[in-house]
């Protein structure tokens, strides 16, 4: 693991409440519904449907720098290819996983302080 990388739960911090200042208030409930998607379906599923959501914008492209914690890598920029290649190693995806809920737990947190 890269040294150079900062402390996990930072990132997870930060990250969440980004997450929470990019949506709006008429629109928090979908961090609860991109959360249920991936505690109950997977990793792949909540990648899927944050996109068929159109909040990729918001829910991919802000967990980019969680990848990196990963030994599965984003080439390219590819998030799909990620997601796909993700499956392959289980040790990643489900670290990824729990990961990725705490970030949407914070996010959640941060977006209902924010009322």
């Amino acid at each position: 693991m890269n040294n150079n990388l900062e402390f996990l739960d930072s990132v997870i911090c930060k990250i969440g409440s980004r997450i929470a200042g990019k949506i709006k208030s008429s629109e928090k409930s979908e961090i609860d519904k991109a959360l249920g998607v991936l505690s109950n379906d997977g990793v792949y599923a909540y990648y899927v449907y944050v996109k068929s959501k159109g909040n990729d914008n918001i829910f991919i492209d802000e967990i980019k720098e969680l990848m990196k914690y990963t030994d599965t890598k984003l080439e390219n920029d590819n998030c799909e290819n990620y997601f796909v290649n993700l499956s392959s190693n289980i040790n990643d995806l489900l670290f990824f996983k729990e990961v990725l809920e705490e970030t949407l737990i914070y996010a959640r947190y941060h977006a209902k302080a924010r009322e």
